[in-house]
C-alpha cells in the first residue's frame, strides 16, 4: 500500500468538513487559545488525564524539570472504558483537562465531537518527527490534532525455551505458524502456540491492516467501509481454521483464562505489538529469561500492521493551551520524558520520534528478554508498516459492537461478526451526517 496521498488527505477533509461539528471541533484560533506558556514569576498550571502505564512518572519529572509550568497528573479509565466519555463530560461542564492522552483510532472521533483542539501551530513540527504512517493519523482534514508519542507494530513474542525444547523453528510466515502450531500441539498436548483474542477489535484491525485491508477510505466527499472485505476475510479464514482445528486456545483479550494459560507455560507465542514487552513483563513476572521478540508472520510481502499506539492532545478550550503544548512538546521529543515513562518496566512503548529510541532502549531493562534488544526488533519494523490506513470518526462505536459481535462467535466462524461490524460501520456513519461511498 502506498501512503496516504495529497489526494486521499485532501478526500478526508472533505469527509470530516460534511460534519457542522468539525466546525467547534477547531477549538478557535490558535491565538485565541493560546494561553501562557509560564514565566519564572507566574509559574502555570495545567491538569493532565491519563490511564497509560508511566504517564504519572512522565508528569513528575516534568515537574521536575523546571519551574514555569506545573502538571496536575490525575488517573482516569483507560478510553473506551469510561476515559473519553469522562472527557466529553468535562468538557460540556467545563472542567476538561488541559492535556489528555488518545488512541490514534480514537482521534478523529474525538475531533469531531468538538473535544480537541486544533493544535496545527502549537504541535506542527512535532509531529513531523514521526514516521509518515502516523503522521497520517494526527493529521485530519489539513489540520494537526495531536503529537505521536508512540509508534505500535505489530510484533510476535515467543517462548525460547520451550521452541528450543521441542526442536520447532521460529515462524516467519503464516503458513510456518500453522505448522508450528501442530507441532507444538503434538508434542505438548496440553499447550498450544498462542491464546488467540478472538473478540479483540484492535488485533483483528492491525492484522488486516498487514493482509492489505483499508477499513475506512475516504473518497471524494464519501467514506468507504470495508471491514468485512477479501482481505481481513483471508485473515478470519486463517484463524477460523486455527480455532476449528484446535491449535490454538481461543481466549477473551486479557482475561484471567488466558492469563493462567500463559502462566502454566502452555502458551508458546504471543500476538502483540512493541508495547506487548511491557505488558508481558507485567503479567508474567516469573517467566524471565524465557520470552524473546521477533518479527510477526506475514503473508510473505514483508508488511506488518499497527496494533494501538497514543498521542498526547491539547483538550478544547483549555485557557493554557500554550503552557499544553509545551508539555506535550517536552513528553514526546525529550530524552528525560522517555527515561521517565520506561524506567518502571511498565510500558515499552516504541517512541515515534527515532531519535529517541536509543534512550527508550536504555530506560527499559531488557533482562526479562534476555538481554536482547527489544527496541531493536520493533524499529525494524516501522518501515514495513502498511501505509494509507485511516481511522474513522466513528470507529470507537463501531468497534463496540464489533467486540461484542466477536465475542459471540463460536466454532471459528468470524464472518457474522465482521458482517456486523460493516453494517454498524455504515449505519454510523450515515447517522453522524456523513455521505457513504455507494
Amino acid at each position: 500500500m502506498k501512503p496516504t496521498s495529497t489526494k486521499s488527505s485532501m478526500a478526508l477533509a472533505a469527509a470530516m468538513a460534511s460534519l457542522a461539528l468539525l466546525a467547534t471541533a477547531c477549538g478557535g484560533d490558535s491565538e485565541d487559545s493560546s494561553g501562557s506558556a509560564g514565566s519564572p514569576g507566574k509559574p502555570v498550571t495545567i491538569s493532565y488525564w491519563s490511564w497509560m502505564p508511566g504517564t504519572k512518572e512522565t508528569a513528575e519529572a516534568f515537574n521536575k524539570s523546571q519551574k514555569n509550568i506545573r502538571v496536575e497528573f490525575s488517573e482516569v479509565p483507560a478510553g473506551l472504558a469510561g476515559g473519553y466519555d469522562k472527557l466529553a463530560k468535562g468538557v460540556k461542564a467545563g472542567n476538561a483537562p488541559d492535556v489528555m492522552n488518545v488512541e490514534y483510532q480514537a482521534l478523529p472521533d474525538l475531533v469531531t465531537q468538538g473535544l480537541i483542539a486544533d493544535s496545527s501551530e502549537l504541535l506542527g513540527d512535532t509531529v513531523k518527527k514521526s514516521p509518515e504512517q502516523v503522521q497520517g493519523l494526527v493529521t485530519l482534514g489539513g489540520k494537526r490534532w495531536a503529537a505521536p508519542f508512540d509508534v505500535a507494530p505489530q510484533m510476535m513474542y515467543y517462548r525460547q525455551d520451550l521452541f528450543e525444547k521441542h526442536k520447532i523453528a521460529v515462524p516467519g510466515t503464516w503458513d510456518e505458524y500453522a505448522a508450528a502450531a501442530e507441532k507444538i500441539k503434538k508434542a505438548d498436548p496440553k499447550a498450544r502456540i498462542t491464546a488467540f483474542w478472538g473478540d479483540d477489535t484492535a488485533t483483528w484491525a492491525a492484522l488486516a491492516q498487514q493482509a492489505g485491508a483499508t477499513w475506512y477510505t475516504a473518497e471524494s466527499d464519501s467514506w468507504k467501509v470495508d471491514i468485512d472485505g477479501e482481505a481481513t476475510n483471508k485473515v478470519a479464514d486463517f484463524w477460523g481454521r486455527m480455532v476449528k482445528d484446535d491449535l490454538v486456545f481461543n481466549h477473551k483479550a486479557w482475561s484471567p483464562e488466558s492469563t493462567k494459560a500463559t502462566a502454566d507455560n502452555r502458551v508458546y507465542t504471543r500476538i502483540s505489538a512493541s508495547w506487548g514487552a511491557g505488558a508481558l513483563k507485567t503479567e508474567q513476572p516469573d517467566q524471565a529469561g524465557k520470552w524473546a521478540s521477533v518479527a510477526l508472520p506475514g503473508w510473505g510481502d514483508g508488511k506488518t500492521g499497527m496494533m494501538g499506539g497514543s498521542s498526547f492532545a491539547v483538550v478544547k478550550d483549555s485557557g493554557n493551551a500554550a503552557a499544553a503544548a509545551e508539555f506535550i512538546k517536552w513528553a514526546t521529543t525529550s530524552d528525560e520524558a522517555v527515561k521517565a515513562r520506561l524506567a518502571a518496566g511498565t510500558s515499552s512503548a516504541l517512541p515515534a520520534d527515532e531519535k529517541l529510541r536509543d534512550v527508550a532502549k536504555q530506560s527499559f531493562d531488557t533482562e526479562y528478554f534476555g538481554g536482547q534488544d527489544i527496541y531493536a526488533a520493533a524499529s525494524e519494523q516501522v518501515p514495513d508498516i502498511s501505509g494509507g490506513w485511516i481511522w474513522s470518526p466513528v470507529h470507537n462505536a463501531t468497534s463496540v459492537e464489533l467486540t461484542a459481535a466477536l465475542g459471540k462467535a463460536t466454532g471459528g466462524d468470524f464472518s457474522a461478526a465482521l458482517a456486523k461490524g460493516q453494517a454498524t460501520a455504515e449505519k454510523l456513519i450515515k447517522d453522524r451526517g456523513l455521505k457513504l461511498a455507494e
